[in-house]
């Protein structure tokens, strides 16, 4: 590898979860590259965080500990962890999620065969706390080099990549700045959206991490309220669609992905509001999609789903009985495309 062994910095927000983190960090300590650090950004747990990792850092110096005084916010932890970076390569690392042995290698191939990329992806696994496997996000990609615009346009078209299975190049803090925090839990794909826009990245189909889907995770324990999504969802469209110095039509044709990605999005948080018995989120969705995207049949389909669901229980358990068998086939079809990933 004519990469001459770069320093990769492992970045790892956490907040009492002990145990999960114990086992990211363990996820790092066996990649099969070893040229790392593994950065620990506690936010203020104020449990047994600390002594966890000061015993396993007795063990190996790469593990490095930091504890914030007081909880600054999850974001503004990430953002904090990525303003330490001094090393040529880090990565955004969950403290529930893990990543696979090969990780840092498929993602430093990448780069020595595109060098002016931007950031190496890698594909992410979706599992469940059971071990159930639940999807690749990055299972429509193709892989290789992508060049702006048609790397943005192809994000807008397939998905994001999982930022747990990407490795960023450190020098990008000053070609595009760090999170933007008006964009809330969309601060991931925002972050990647705007690097794409104006960088060339490579997309390697190899699974090369995991993210676990579970009640307690930052994005599903928040994403089921529409206080954390609007007006953060608008306002991460606007950072591409406002971007002067992305050509017109590139902007224009994005502009129409993401107002269509918009209101998928805040329909299902509509639907998902209804199944946590949140019926005020629900109606307040229905409002934003009628105001502000102009689409009343849907707005009104909404709510008058969580008043039939609010005011009639066995339409309620329905709808739940609904959704659980809707997982349930997600997970069967899973298991008849996961051989296809794992030969790929």
């Amino acid at each position: 590898m004519s990469l001459n062994k770069p320093i990769i910095t492992t970045i790892i927000p956490t907040y009492r979860r002990p145990a999960l983190l114990k086992r990211a960090i363990e996820s790092v300590l066996n990649q099969t590259y070893p040229h790392f650090q593994v950065c620990i950004y506690d936010n203020a747990s104020g449990d047994d965080t600390a002594d966890m990792v000061t015993q396993m850092a007795q063990y190996d110096d790469r593990i490095k500990y930091y504890c914030h005084p007081e909880n600054i916010g999850a974001i503004k932890n990430f953002q904090y962890g990525f303003e330490q970076v001094s090393t040529p390569f880090f990565s955004f690392l969950s403290d529930d999620d893990m990543l696979l042995p090969d990780f840092y290698q498929i993602a430093l191939t990448g780069f020595d065969k595109y060098p002016e990329s931007m950031f190496s992806s890698a594909a992410t696994m979706y599992m469940d706390m059971k071990g159930n496997h639940l999807g690749i996000k990055e299972a429509k990609w193709k892989p290789g080099f992508y060049q702006p615009p048609v790397g943005l346009l192809a994000m807008l078209q397939y998905n994001h990549p999982t930022w747990t299975g990407i490795l960023f190049r450190q020098q990008i803090r000053e070609l595009v700045g760090g999170l933007d925090l008006e964009t809330g839990l969309f601060s991931d794909m925002d972050f990647e959206l705007r690097l794409a826009a104006r960088f060339p990245f490579v997309i390697s189909i190899q699974p090369g991490a995991i993210l676990s889907k579970h009640p307690g995770s930052y994005s599903q324990s928040n994403a089921t309220r529409i206080r954390n999504i609007w007006p953060y969802i608008e306002n991460m469209c606007h950072n591409i669609t406002g971007d002067e110095r992305i050509d017109l039509e590139t902007r224009q044709h994005a502009e129409m992905i993401l107002r269509q990605y918009s209101i998928n999005f805040l329909f299902r948080i509509g639907i998902a509001s209804i199944l946590h018995k949140n019926f005020a989120d629900s109606y307040q969705t229905a409002d934003i999609l009628r105001a502000h995207y102009q689409i009343p049949v849907k707005a009104s389909s909404l709510s008058i789903l969580a008043k039939i669901c609010q005011y009639f229980p066995p339409a309620y358990y329905a709808a739940v009985f609904l959704n659980e068998f809707r997982w349930y086939i997600r997970r069967k079809k899973w298991h008849i495309f996961k051989p296809q990933i794992e030969g790929a």
